[in-house]
């Protein structure tokens, strides 16, 4: 970021949360009388509403002041496409956005014949992690590292139009559409599986506790990662109930306390905390960790929902390093009523398969945050309002007819795999989801010879433990799409981003299709020229994408 002349830049922002303080202060006193006494604090407005006037974005603003916007003079030379079309993805090349990285490959599924194996079986993910650090790798004219993606995060990432269960139906939906699978040209068909979760209001939702374990190492000083976990916590004092609270842990060499359990209605406490996040030293994660869960369970309240958000680059170099030497913690907290958010921040000397396991292991979701848009979106309202557990261990298994299939293809979910015979055991390790949530899966399926427009093709199941009934199932079948009539724009637009994010990942089976870029930026014209919500975001994307190749 660059900043304007001095008279334009904002004001410090313990000065600016001061004098918003005044407006919460006289709140907060109209909420006692001399004669009755204290009143219980009132619920706030619906999340994602600015409830205390706090400029959280000064924060990160104040922050690129002081440390400059961590600009990078990149000279690389990408090459065009080959004569099979698509982007070809180089080396890593940029001095320090892609330099130390760790990603790992999940690897791409191919087709099964249904003869051999009719069940496809995988936990749910909400995650969007891998998109967000795409997204962040082509804002900067970079392909991401084809290890970086997961196409089911790219997916889930989009705008979701997929109904929540009515009141009374339970707490997950499960419906199914498909249609002519766009990137083959062989009558192969797309279905797609989408699960919603029910939606819970601001006034429903049980009071939460929020433990942030922020990384303060000498890493997050690069660029403005630091300034937008500061931001992070603004917002959550700013959003949340009075009655919700927030804890914060810091760790460098050693992990330190900095905010005890506190109410959100305390809220110059809170901001004093954000002016304590001071980058220096080495990355004790597991310390980290340790001290966070340790005072999340201080806090704890089985009526409340009880969150840990881990906020780093995910760079670990102290103390305990990989996932397995903390596993048994976050998985013991996770079944105990403590689940791990991770929030990635930064690029170069990033941690993406850490941040990933660690929130798989913990029973949350993984998020990538890389502006303040981005931070104001997760933590300003979508965290919030997640915030309250609908399906714990939640699996998806879908059973094709071998009859009516002759093959068939998970898009994504490479990772997620569950072994057939264990989709009834919800001992086995699944997803989670939060309210109104939305995970969709992807199949493409080729039909046998014979079937017919809206003929049954399969079902798919969903199986989850509620929260309040125990085991939970909802099913959906699976019919053959008419080959001549389109696809609905959300299944157009779904497509459109698993095609790309497949072109970027460049594995087999996907290499040799008769589709590139320009095909897939055409596709998303038309959609954002009838205004398909996702659309224009994810043709700015092809278009990052393109001038990245070129």
């Amino acid at each position: 970021m660059t900043l304007g002349p001095l008279s334009r830049r904002r004001p410090r922002p313990r000065t600016l949360a001061v004098a918003a303080l005044a407006g919460a202060l006289a709140l907060t006193l109209a909420g006692c009388s001399d004669e009755h006494g204290p009143r219980e604090p009132e619920p706030g407005p619906e999340p994602g509403t600015v409830t205390r006037g706090i400029d959280a974005a000064a924060y990160v603003e104040e922050y690129e002041e002081t440390q400059g916007d961590g600009s990078v003079n990149y000279s690389q030379s990408l090459p065009g496409d080959s004569e099979t079309g698509g982007p070809q993805v180089p080396e890593p090349q940029v001095p320090g956005l892609l330099d130390d990285n760790t990603f790992v490959d999940a690897g791409t599924t191919g087709f099964v014949d249904p003869r051999e194996d009719a069940r496809s079986t995988f936990a749910l993910d909400v995650d969007t992690g891998s998109y967000g650090v795409a997204r962040t790798l082509l804002a900067d004219g970079v392909l991401p590292p084809p290890e970086s993606i997961r196409v089911e995060e790219w997916v889930n990432a989009l705008p979701s139009d997929a109904a929540a269960p009515a009141e009374g139906e339970g707490d997950l939906a499960v419906t199914s559409d498909s249609g002519p699978a766009p990137s083959l040209d062989d009558g192969t068909q797309l279905v797609r599986v989408s699960v919603a979760a029910r939606e819970v209001t601001a006034a429903e939702r049980p009071r939460a506790n929020v433990t942030l374990v922020v990384d303060t190492s000498g890493s997050m000083d690069i660029r403005s990662r630091l300034g937008l976990v500061r931001s992070s916590l603004a917002l959550l004092a700013d959003r949340l109930r009075d009655d919700d609270t927030v804890s914060v842990v810091t760790f460098e060499d050693q992990a330190r306390p900095v905010l005890e359990p506190t109410p959100v209605r305390e809220t110059q406490v809170i901001l004093d905390a954000v002016e304590e996040l001071t980058p220096g030293g080495s990355t004790n994660l597991g310390a980290g960790l340790a001290l966070g869960y340790e005072q999340a369970r201080e806090g704890y309240d089985e009526d409340a929902v009880n969150l840990v958000v881990l906020c780093s680059d995910g760079v670990a170099n102290v103390g305990a390093t990989g996932p397995g030497s903390i596993s048994e913690r976050i998985a013991e907290e996770g079944r105990d009523g403590i689940s791990l958010v991770t929030v990635g921040y930064g690029m170069g000397n990033y941690n993406d398969h850490l941040m990933e396991q660690l929130a798989n292991l913990g029973d949350g979701f993984y998020s990538y945050v890389d502006t303040f848009e981005e931070a104001e979106e997760l933590f300003g309202s979508a965290l919030t309002t997640t915030l309250t557990p609908v399906a714990a261990e939640a699996r998806t298994q879908v059973s094709f007819d071998p009859e009516r299939v002759a093959a068939y293809r998970l898009v994504g979910y490479d990772n997620r795999a569950i072994a057939d015979d264990d989709f009834e055991d919800l001992g086995v390790d699944a997803g989670e989801l939060g309210a109104g949530h939305r995970a969709s899966a992807l199949y493409e399926v080729r039909l046998a010879a014979g079937v017919q427009p809206g003929q049954p093709i399969g079902t798919a199941t969903v199986r989850w433990r509620s929260p309040d009934a125990g085991p939970a199932e909802a099913l959906t079948r699976l019919r053959a799409a008419d080959p001549e009539a389109p696809a609905t724009p959300s299944l157009e637009l779904a497509a459109a981003v698993a095609d790309l994010a497949q072109l970027l990942k460049r594995a087999a089976p996907y290499d040799g299709r008769p589709v590139t870029l320009d095909d897939v930026a055409e596709r998303v014209a038309a959609l954002e020229s009838v205004g398909v919500a996702g659309a224009e975001e994810v043709a700015e994307l092809v278009a990052e994408a393109r001038g990245a190749q070129s």
